[in-house]
């Protein structure tokens, strides 16, 4: 907490298991994760630090671009279960 001889706050349980969903037969079916739910996002042209890294060393792309992929992350999980409508674009190691 803030003040000194105070508790700290805890999320409920509940909020914690964000991709847990409930189907119609009282199943737990696991949601999408960040990556599943933006993943039909394609780069776009007015992206450019993409853009910029992808054509430095006269077209054979920068450090960065060689060795780290591009990708979309749904930013208001758990609200989208399918097709992010507002990703945040970020680098990350390739698989």
């Amino acid at each position: 907490g803030l003040f000194p001889g105070s508790q700290p706050t805890r999320a409920p349980r509940e909020t914690l298991e964000v991709n847990m969903m409930i189907d119609d037969d009282d199943e737990e079916v696991i949601g999408p994760t960040i990556w599943e739910a933006a993943a039909e996002e394609e780069i776009q042209e007015n992206f450019w630090e993409y853009h910029c890294r992808k054509n430095r060393n006269e077209g054979k792309g920068d450090a960065v671009y060689n060795n780290l992929a591009y990708l979309p992350v749904c930013n208001c999980m758990p609200v989208c279960r399918k097709g992010c409508r507002n990703p945040t674009w970020m680098w990350t190691k390739k698989k």
